[in-house]
């Protein structure tokens, strides 16, 4: 089923067009249209990423790849003084990322979290960062392709920064709203080798809090039945070369979820 693995920049395996986990969660989330605009569209804005990726992906570097930290990233005083865009333009002309210095110490904390807890400093002690797979679908024919941040023999790590802390009430609505299960069982079934999915999740301020989570089969259940709905929606939109929009001309009806409303709704 795996038609191959290699190590590449990130900016290769981004510009491969296979079908990656983030653009099944588009096609699942906001549907056909959104999908082409997001990936195919000729004249889709250039994707800036927002400081919170900026974070993350410096995060990620600094926990996964720490001898590669500063070959990247490099800290200024600002981003927003006359000073700090300076810093910034000069960083860029040498092919660095600029960051503040700000998020540079929160990225170094919260690497000395994670390889404070004992179980997550045992994972990321043997394996390899951004390896990229690709395979063939054969159910929709489609090319799939994944780059799971570190792979230990078998388990998959997938390292997640979040606010709003490492504990499991938040982070299951993280999963819920993020299709997090739709990557973890995409990831699985692209990488043969892989038995486990676990999430490492860091908070990204004060106190640094650190969980390790894996799914359970429910969850992962439900993650296969939306790739599977997502690969045979692009693989039909491709066919028909038709990308049509989840909203309807005109106005329609909505109604409220029914945890919005004061008192049950009967069945």
């Amino acid at each position: 089923m795996t038609t191959g693995s290699i190590q590449i920049s990130n900016e290769k395996y981004h510009s491969d067009d296979a079908i990656s986990a983030s653009m099944q969660k588009t096609m699942v989330k906001h549907g056909p249209k959104a999908y082409w605009n997001s990936f195919l569209n000729p004249n889709r804005p250039e994707h800036k990423p927002t400081s919170a990726m900026l974070l993350g992906t410096l995060t990620h570097c600094a926990v996964l790849e720490p001898d590669e930290l500063t070959k990247r990233f490099v800290a200024v005083s600002s981003r927003t003084t006359k000073k700090g865009k300076e810093e910034a333009k000069e960083a860029e002309a040498k092919g660095l990322t600029a960051v503040t210095e700000a998020d540079m110490e929160n990225a170094i904390k919260m690497r000395d979290a994670v390889f404070a807890e004992p179980h997550a400093k045992k994972l990321l002690s043997f394996g390899i960062a951004e390896k990229s797979y690709w395979w063939d679908d054969k159910a929709s024919g489609l090319t799939c392709k994944c780059r799971p941040d570190w792979l230990n023999k078998d388990i998959i790590v997938d390292l997640k920064t979040s606010r709003s802390g490492a504990n499991p009430r938040d982070f299951a609505k993280a999963v819920a709203n993020f299709t997090y299960h739709l990557q973890a069982k995409h990831y699985l079934n692209g990488i043969p080798s892989a038995k486990r999915f676990i999430f490492l999740v860091v908070q990204s301020e004060y106190p640094f809090d650190v969980g390790l989570w894996e799914l359970d089969d429910d969850a992962l259940k439900e993650g296969e039945k939306l790739s599977r709905e997502a690969l045979d929606k692009i693989a039909e939109c491709r066919l028909l070369d038709d990308w049509p929009s989840w909203c309807q001309t005109g106005v329609q009806s909505l109604s409220l979820p029914r945890w919005a409303f004061s008192t049950p709704l009967e069945k």
